[in-house]
């Protein structure tokens, strides 16, 4: 059976790089507090209105407007340092 000729190796070696340091002598920039109060306001008042929907029977939009609260509340915390 015949062999195989291998592969042929480079004369230089390559090195991965290092990642980049995002803290690399800048400080992280922190969210506010008021931020963080929003943004859990808006989650709990989403979970207010859903559970007001169905608890009272009101009409359906509250669904939609308690769903959209939470959905702005979860994306909210995509930025969130």
């Amino acid at each position: 059976m015949p062999e195989s000729k291998g592969r042929r190796k480079s004369k230089t070696v390559r090195r991965p790089t290092p990642p980049k340091s995002a803290s690399r002598g800048k400080k992280a920039k922190e969210s506010s507090k008021l931020y963080v109060a929003v943004m859990f306001g808006l989650m709990g008042l989403g979970v207010l209105l859903v559970v007001t929907r169905y608890v009272l029977d009101t009409p359906s939009w509250l669904l939609l407007v308690g769903l959209a609260s939470m959905g702005g509340g979860f994306l909210m915390t995509t930025n969130y340092h």
